[in-house]
């Protein structure tokens, strides 16, 4: 159960969402892209639909590309090679991109909030699909074999295995990196991820300097329950590594007299795409609520958003969720 309630409480989101489709049609994807014969092939580790690791080798680059949620189709963009994604998926909208995003994700030929059926993205011609272990099932893509017959290649992102007991940064980073080898953008994948290891040294440094390692609860409202990301999740390691003590260590959910007992200095509260036009009228809630006038993070102003993109199979978007959970920890700074 431990290893499966990040990903029941994603699905949970997307129910809530109304996910409906959003298919739109542009024009065909013709750029050219040019192959570095020095580069290629390359080979990378990643995983299969059993959720085993393997070996995948990329004789060129990809030329078109089909991503799967989020983090997906904004590490492409980050490397500077969106232009090769011929469907995206698992996106309610391009205002949930950065803005400098959108333009980009405006000129794919094909995008939907739900996944498309194989016969849809087979379509599209794709040379590789670029998704979370939850997208390779038999009920809709089929398994990483399936398109491997098919001379399709398939990159799962790490961090969003359920066979991984402790998701922690370096998952993050390494999915950068692998995409950054995969399309010969290996120079621009290490410096996004130079730039999370630098927000992360200097928040160690700080609480170093402090002598205090500001206490944080990272928490999401899923109906009457109140969830707890722990120090299994990607975000409960992200505060932790930012020299931050993780309240509700070992708790899968808590009560609010447990929320007032273990009073947090910051509060980080988890919200999904069905939400994320919502977050301050959530966040205000929590300051209003008069049961919890008591808490520190109450008083001091220190409760924040945390959107689920930046926490859970995060890319390069790990980098707003170590932004936000920094400014929680250190304010003053």
């Amino acid at each position: 159960m431990k290893k499966i309630w990040i990903a029941a409480a994603l699905l949970s989101c997307c129910l809530l969402s109304g996910c409906s489709p959003m298919v739109k049609e542009g024009a065909p994807r013709t750029e050219a892209v040019v192959e570095d014969s020095a580069h290629y092939p390359v080979t990378v580790e990643t995983l299969n639909s059993h959720g085993e690791m393997r070996e995948e080798t990329f004789p060129k680059p990809p030329k078109r590309v089909v991503c799967i949620w989020q983090n997906s189709i904004e590490n492409l963009m980050a490397l500077g090679v969106g232009d090769r994604i011929v469907a995206a998926m698992g996106l309610p909208d391009g205002s949930y991109l950065r803005p400098e995003y959108r333009e980009a994700y405006a000129k794919i030929p094909y995008t939907s909030m739900e996944k498309l059926d194989m016969e849809t993205v087979m379509l599209q011609d794709p040379d590789l699909i670029v998704g979370w272990a939850s997208s390779f099932d038999k009920k809709t893509l089929r398994g990483t074999d399936f398109w491997e017959g098919r001379g399709v290649g398939t990159y799962i992102a790490p961090g969003s295995s359920s066979k991984i007991q402790v998701h922690t940064i370096d998952y993050e980073y390494q999915d950068i990196l692998n995409l950054g080898k995969i399309f010969n953008r290996e120079e621009k994948a290490r410096v996004l991820v130079s730039k999370m290891q630098d927000e992360i040294e200097r928040a160690e440094e700080k609480a170093q300097k402090m002598g205090h390692h500001p206490r944080g609860l990272i928490i999401e409202y899923l109906g009457k329950d109140i969830t707890v990301y722990g120090e299994r999740s990607l975000a409960g390691n992200i505060l932790t590594s930012m020299g931050g003590e993780l309240l509700g260590v070992g708790m899968r959910t808590i009560s609010k007299e447990q929320l007032i007992e273990m009073d947090p200095e910051a509060l980080f509260m988890v919200v999904c795409e069905n939400a994320y036009d919502q977050m301050d009228q959530i966040v205000e809630r929590l300051y209003q609520d008069q049961a919890l006038q008591g808490l520190t993070c109450v008083k001091e102003k220190r409760i924040y958003p945390l959107p689920l993109y930046a926490i859970y199979s995060a890319g390069v978007r790990t980098y707003d969720g170590i932004q936000i959970i920094g400014k929680g920890l250190y304010p003053e700074e």
